[in-house]
Protein backbone atom coordinates (compact mmCIF):
# COMPACT_ATOMS: atom_id res chain seq x y z
CA UNK A 1 0.00 0.00 0.00
CA UNK A 2 2.82 2.39 0.83
CA UNK A 3 4.34 1.80 -2.61
CA UNK A 4 1.10 2.80 -4.35
CA UNK A 5 0.83 5.89 -2.12
CA UNK A 6 4.46 6.78 -2.86
CA UNK A 7 3.85 6.40 -6.62
CA UNK A 8 0.85 8.72 -6.32
CA UNK A 9 2.99 11.24 -4.43
CA UNK A 10 5.72 10.88 -7.08
CA UNK A 11 3.23 11.95 -9.75
CA UNK A 12 1.92 14.72 -7.56
CA UNK A 13 5.47 15.92 -6.91
CA UNK A 14 6.13 16.01 -10.66
CA UNK A 15 3.07 18.25 -11.07
CA UNK A 16 4.27 20.42 -8.19
CA UNK A 17 7.70 20.82 -9.80
CA UNK A 18 6.11 21.76 -13.13
CA UNK A 19 3.96 24.32 -11.30
CA UNK A 20 7.05 25.71 -9.55
CA UNK A 21 8.99 25.95 -12.82
CA UNK A 22 6.17 27.78 -14.58
CA UNK A 23 5.44 30.17 -11.72
CA UNK A 24 9.11 31.00 -11.12
CA UNK A 25 9.43 31.76 -14.84
CA UNK A 26 6.37 33.99 -14.71
CA UNK A 27 7.73 35.73 -11.60
CA UNK A 28 11.04 36.48 -13.31
CA UNK A 29 9.33 37.87 -16.40
CA UNK A 30 6.92 39.99 -14.35
CA UNK A 31 9.72 41.34 -12.14
CA UNK A 32 11.92 42.21 -15.12
CA UNK A 33 8.91 43.92 -16.71
CA UNK A 34 8.35 45.94 -13.55
CA UNK A 35 12.02 46.94 -13.25
CA UNK A 36 12.15 48.05 -16.90
CA UNK A 37 8.89 49.95 -16.52
CA UNK A 38 10.02 51.64 -13.32
CA UNK A 39 13.62 52.53 -14.18
CA UNK A 40 13.45 53.05 -17.92
CA UNK A 41 10.05 54.69 -18.20
CA UNK A 42 9.65 56.12 -14.67
CA UNK A 43 6.29 54.44 -14.45
CA UNK A 44 5.04 51.58 -12.34
CA UNK A 45 1.97 49.46 -11.97
CA UNK A 46 0.59 47.72 -8.93
CA UNK A 47 -0.49 44.41 -10.43
CA UNK A 48 2.99 43.17 -11.34
CA UNK A 49 4.41 43.48 -7.83
CA UNK A 50 1.28 41.90 -6.39
CA UNK A 51 1.35 39.00 -8.86
CA UNK A 52 5.01 38.28 -8.11
CA UNK A 53 4.30 38.32 -4.36
CA UNK A 54 1.33 35.96 -4.62
CA UNK A 55 3.20 33.54 -6.90
CA UNK A 56 6.12 33.55 -4.47
CA UNK A 57 3.82 32.70 -1.55
CA UNK A 58 2.30 29.79 -3.50
CA UNK A 59 5.79 28.60 -4.47
CA UNK A 60 6.91 28.59 -0.83
CA UNK A 61 3.94 26.48 0.24
CA UNK A 62 4.30 24.02 -2.65
CA UNK A 63 8.06 23.72 -2.17
CA UNK A 64 7.56 23.17 1.57
CA UNK A 65 5.56 20.04 0.76
CA UNK A 66 8.39 18.73 -1.40
CA UNK A 67 10.90 19.54 1.35
CA UNK A 68 8.75 17.72 3.90
CA UNK A 69 8.70 14.63 1.72
CA UNK A 70 12.48 14.70 1.25
CA UNK A 71 12.98 15.38 4.98
CA UNK A 72 15.04 18.42 4.01
CA UNK A 73 13.26 20.99 6.12
CA UNK A 74 15.02 22.95 8.84
CA UNK A 75 16.36 20.66 11.54
CA UNK A 76 19.42 20.22 13.72
CA UNK A 77 21.13 17.37 11.85
CA UNK A 78 24.04 17.23 14.26
CA UNK A 79 21.86 16.03 17.13
CA UNK A 80 19.66 13.78 15.00
CA UNK A 81 22.66 12.04 13.40
CA UNK A 82 23.98 11.14 16.86
CA UNK A 83 20.93 8.94 17.51
CA UNK A 84 20.78 5.22 16.77
CA UNK A 85 18.82 4.41 13.59
CA UNK A 86 15.77 3.05 15.43
CA UNK A 87 15.64 6.00 17.85
CA UNK A 88 16.14 8.37 14.92
CA UNK A 89 13.10 6.84 13.19
CA UNK A 90 11.00 7.10 16.34
CA UNK A 91 12.08 10.71 16.83
CA UNK A 92 11.24 11.49 13.19
CA UNK A 93 7.80 9.90 13.57
CA UNK A 94 7.12 11.92 16.73
CA UNK A 95 8.26 15.18 15.19
CA UNK A 96 6.23 14.49 12.06
CA UNK A 97 3.09 13.82 14.11
CA UNK A 98 3.59 17.14 15.90
CA UNK A 99 3.95 18.77 12.48
CA UNK A 100 0.72 17.15 11.27
CA UNK A 101 -1.14 18.47 14.31
CA UNK A 102 0.13 21.98 13.54
CA UNK A 103 -0.75 21.59 9.84
CA UNK A 104 -4.25 20.44 10.79
CA UNK A 105 -4.67 23.60 12.86
CA UNK A 106 -3.24 25.70 10.00
CA UNK A 107 -5.61 24.05 7.53
CA UNK A 108 -8.65 24.69 9.71
CA UNK A 109 -7.66 28.31 10.40
CA UNK A 110 -6.78 28.99 6.77
CA UNK A 111 -10.18 27.79 5.55
CA UNK A 112 -11.81 30.32 7.86
CA UNK A 113 -9.41 32.99 6.63
CA UNK A 114 -10.23 32.20 2.98
CA UNK A 115 -13.94 32.45 3.67
CA UNK A 116 -13.51 35.73 5.53
CA UNK A 117 -11.28 37.23 2.83
CA UNK A 118 -13.50 36.15 -0.07
CA UNK A 119 -15.27 39.52 -0.17
CA UNK A 120 -12.02 41.54 -0.11
CA UNK A 121 -10.52 42.50 -3.47
CA UNK A 122 -6.78 42.95 -4.02
CA UNK A 123 -5.65 46.43 -5.00
CA UNK A 124 -3.55 45.58 -8.04
CA UNK A 125 -4.95 42.40 -9.59
CA UNK A 126 -8.56 43.05 -8.60
CA UNK A 127 -9.06 39.43 -7.52
CA UNK A 128 -10.66 38.02 -4.40
CA UNK A 129 -8.17 37.81 -1.56
CA UNK A 130 -9.30 34.23 -0.98
CA UNK A 131 -7.18 33.28 -4.02
CA UNK A 132 -3.83 34.29 -2.48
CA UNK A 133 -4.92 32.97 0.92
CA UNK A 134 -5.83 29.61 -0.63
CA UNK A 135 -2.13 28.76 -0.73
CA UNK A 136 -2.30 27.95 3.00
CA UNK A 137 -4.91 25.16 2.92
CA UNK A 138 -3.41 23.81 -0.32
CA UNK A 139 0.09 23.76 1.18
CA UNK A 140 -1.16 22.31 4.47
CA UNK A 141 -2.92 19.41 2.71
CA UNK A 142 0.14 18.69 0.55
CA UNK A 143 2.42 18.75 3.61
CA UNK A 144 0.08 16.47 5.57
CA UNK A 145 0.03 14.01 2.65
CA UNK A 146 3.82 13.95 2.43
CA UNK A 147 4.16 13.77 6.22
CA UNK A 148 2.04 10.63 6.26
CA UNK A 149 4.44 9.05 3.78
CA UNK A 150 7.38 10.01 6.02
CA UNK A 151 5.67 8.30 8.97
CA UNK A 152 4.87 5.14 6.95
CA UNK A 153 8.44 4.90 5.63
CA UNK A 154 9.91 5.32 9.11
CA UNK A 155 7.59 2.64 10.51
CA UNK A 156 8.76 0.31 7.71
CA UNK A 157 12.37 1.15 8.52
CA UNK A 158 11.82 0.36 12.22
CA UNK A 159 10.32 -3.00 11.22
CA UNK A 160 13.31 -3.74 8.98
CA UNK A 161 15.71 -2.77 11.76
CA UNK A 162 13.77 -5.05 14.14
CA UNK A 163 14.15 -7.97 11.71
CA UNK A 164 17.89 -7.32 11.57
CA UNK A 165 18.15 -7.41 15.37
CA UNK A 166 16.21 -10.70 15.56
CA UNK A 167 18.30 -12.41 12.86
CA UNK A 168 21.51 -11.05 14.39
CA UNK A 169 20.89 -12.79 17.75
Amino acid sequence: MIKAYSKFLDKLETLQKIFLGVTVGIMVIVMVYQVVLRYCFSSANSWSEELARYLFIYDVMIAAAIATRKNSHLQVDFLINMLKPKVKCIFTIGATIVGIVFLGYLFNYSLTLCQTAASNISAGLKISMSIPYACMPIGAVLMIMTSLEVIFKNISQIQELGKGEVSGQ
